[in-house]
């Protein structure tokens, strides 16, 4: 096991992680590299923020990580492919995965799909995905000693809106087949790919960029660049979880790789790594524990949110009500700030939701909703934030 040298901070919940040695053989000339598992150990990094890592075409890759399960279904605006990578923590990395797809309309569940470490899973576009969701009382599971452990996450999926490919793959990996199980006549599309099993294929399609995985490579040729991930590798050069970026015109001699991930667009090059490699993005409005605290009740228009007690809070529209554990309402609320309010639809317990499809929308799954304008968005959405956390809340964890 690597440890990190004394210079190098990580967050306190990535203790268990391995990483890579501090020096390696240089690459090429252009191509440039960034461990995910480094990125997502530093210590001002948020829970279930997804960064933008790199794009090609209208298609990039995020990475988020999180030591709780999330507390809210989203309807994406493309097909999402999600992969749930290998963070060197055995104990993390052997917890099973479960991701249930919903009916936009109704809310209904249509089926899951069971998943682990290294799987890739699709989150098809027309459909809520909600991967880990908890039945009451809403409380994630512990580690012995009640210590948190976090995983991290690769995310491939469009930034502009693109409905399903229509060469898009479909298929659950052999040996897996009861992972995947519809609940009615009406299945959703179902994709597992097992990435340290499977042979050689296309993984997905947005638009005209593609994710493929590789085994074996010899060498990549990256006419229009890409992004390559490592899955598996030997020697001392690559390791698992390093990203990266191939420019285009480049030929990378890929030795030493044994699984990968290239990411790529058929018709435009690869744009150069986000700001993210070098420096994560500030949150657009504090963290509850470094601001004052907010009461309820809460009041906007037909909107009205009061505290029933500590854990739970009444959601009113008119004359109809639901209840919203106020724990992960404040998480909830601050992702969408850390996602500069552009992150599609999302719906938490009790069926609290929130749309930026067509305007900005805060409201309750059947009792109806509110409309914000743009330039009052943040103010409400951090009003509620501060109002509706609960006693002890704090969002950084360790």
């Amino acid at each position: 096991m690597h440890h990190a040298s004394h210079s190098t901070q990580r967050h306190p919940t990535t203790r268990h992680w391995r990483f890579p040695p501090s020096a390696r053989p240089a690459l090429p000339p252009g191509v440039r590299r960034l461990n995910l598992r480094e990125l997502a150990a530093r210590p001002r990094r948020f829970e279930h923020h997804l960064v933008v890592l790199g794009r090609a075409g209208d298609a990039q890759l995020e990475l988020a990580t999180a030591s709780e399960p999330l507390y809210f279904s989203h309807g994406n605006i493309s097909d999402e492919y999600a992969i749930s990578m290998n963070s060197g923590d055995a104990l993390f990395d052997s917890v099973p995965f479960r991701t249930f797809f919903a009916d936009r309309q109704s809310g209904e569940d249509l089926g899951r799909i069971n998943h682990r470490s290294w799987d890739l899973v699709l989150h098809p576009h027309g459909y809520l995905h909600w991967p880990g969701r908890l039945r009451p009382p809403f409380t994630p599971p512990r580690f012995p000693g009640d210590e948190r452990r976090t995983g991290l996450s690769l995310v491939y999926c469009g930034y502009r809106s693109h409905p399903p490919h229509p060469e898009r793959p479909l298929s659950v990996s052999p040996g897996r087949e009861d992972a995947a199980k519809s609940y009615g006549p009406k299945a959703p599309p179902f994709h597992l790919v097992g990435l340290k099993q499977d042979d050689a294929q296309l993984l997905g399609r947005v638009d005209t960029s593609s994710l493929e995985l590789l085994v074996q490579p010899r060498e990549v040729v990256a006419p229009r660049g890409g992004y390559l991930c490592v899955v598996t590798a030997s020697g001392e050069v690559h390791a698992e979880c390093d990203l990266l970026f191939l420019p285009p015109g480049t030929t990378f001699d890929a030795s030493g790789i044994e699984r990968a991930l290239w990411f790529s667009d058929a018709e435009h090059e690869a744009e150069p790594p986000t700001q993210v490699w070098e420096q994560l993005p500030e949150p657009d409005f504090l963290p509850f524990e470094e601001a004052e605290p907010g009461s309820l009740p809460f009041v906007q228009g037909e909107l009205k949110v009061d505290a029933v007690d500590d854990q739970f809070a009444r959601v009113s529209i008119g004359e109809r009500s639901s209840e919203v554990p106020r724990y992960w309402l404040a998480r909830f609320l601050f992702r969408l700030g850390l996602h500069g309010y552009q992150i599609g639809y999302l719906e938490t317990y009790g069926g609290f939701f929130y749309d930026d499809q067509g305007g900005h929308r805060l409201g309750v799954r059947g009792l109806g909703s509110i409309d914000i304008a743009p330039e009052n968005i943040r103010d409400t959405v951090e009003r509620l934030y501060r109002a509706v956390a609960p006693p002890g809340y704090v969002e950084r964890l360790s």
